[in-house]
């Protein structure tokens, strides 16, 4: 009988479980955003991947989270990556942003408050979300983000003059896209503030992303001066660690995570 038992309450938290975590496509118009959530009872933490990456960026580090927080993750693949749609016509970071936001309305997360990790590129578009939805976001958590400048439009300006659309394949056309829209898509973030109310935490790796130390010492000095400029807002050094933080150092961005939350949201 207590065998009969286990295997029952066994099946039903496995079942509990699966119940738990969705993986969708969210029809938000002109293209599908693939979407996996972990629920939890927290307030929501939502991801956003680094250019060239896709939601698979996030998975140790979100179930982590999801299990110390019991805080519900959402990680999603943006245009073009994963087994997210592309919309060719109309692709810009406003409309990415949009859509995402529509996606977040149908699946009934559009007016929850909500923590934002994001990682290098990623922090356009968790800015300009701040920026648009600023009563929702209580903190951004930026692994080695990209500063929208003049400065980084030169850079971007830079990659695409070296771009030929042939040389990438139907499975790379999110890359080219994103590559082709990046001088365009900083120069409208530029302008959209982050409110100087939400608290801010910025971990900066100690080796940069580009082969050029000019371009490196650049890029670490634009986060340095960002961070300087704004209140609620703190500077971590991840030494030794490369671009990819998430890779690197991911006890470190676990730990600034959970106290940040623990500080900063209602959790169970």
């Amino acid at each position: 009988m207590k065998a009969i038992i286990f295997s029952f309450l066994f099946f039903l938290v496995s079942l509990i479980n699966a119940y738990a975590q969705v993986d969708t496509l969210v029809d938000v118009g002109s293209y599908k955003l693939h979407f996996k959530i972990i629920k939890g009872k927290g307030a929501p933490i939502l991801f956003e991947s680094g250019g060239g990456l896709d939601a698979m960026q996030w998975d140790s580090i979100s179930t982590v989270l999801h299990d110390k927080l019991n805080a519900t993750v959402i990680t999603y693949d943006r245009q073009g990556f994963g087994r997210s749609g592309l919309d060719t016509t109309k692709f810009n970071i406003l409309n990415e942003v949009k859509g995402l936001e529509l996606a977040l309305e149908r699946l009934g997360y559009a007016n929850k408050s909500k923590l934002l990790v994001c990682h290098s590129l990623g922090a356009f578009y968790s800015r300009l979300y701040a920026f648009r939805n600023p009563h929702l976001v209580k903190g951004i958590i930026m692994l080695d983000p990209r500063i929208p400048s003049y400065a980084d439009m030169k850079f971007a300006r830079s990659i695409f003059t070296k771009l030929i659309r042939n040389d990438f394949s139907k499975n790379d056309l999110g890359l080219y896209y994103v590559l082709a829209a990046m001088e365009r898509n900083s120069d409208f973030v530029r302008t959209r503030s982050i409110p100087k109310d939400i608290p801010i935490v910025d971990i900066m790796a100690e080796k940069g992303p580009f082969d050029s130390e000019e371009e490196n010492a650049r890029f670490k000095s634009a986060q340095k001066n960002f961070i300087n400029k704004r209140a609620h807002s703190s500077l971590v050094y991840a030494k030794g660690s490369s671009h990819n933080i998430h890779q690197d150092d991911p006890d470190l961005v676990i730990s600034e995570v959970l106290n940040f939350y623990r500080q900063n949201l209602k959790y169970n």
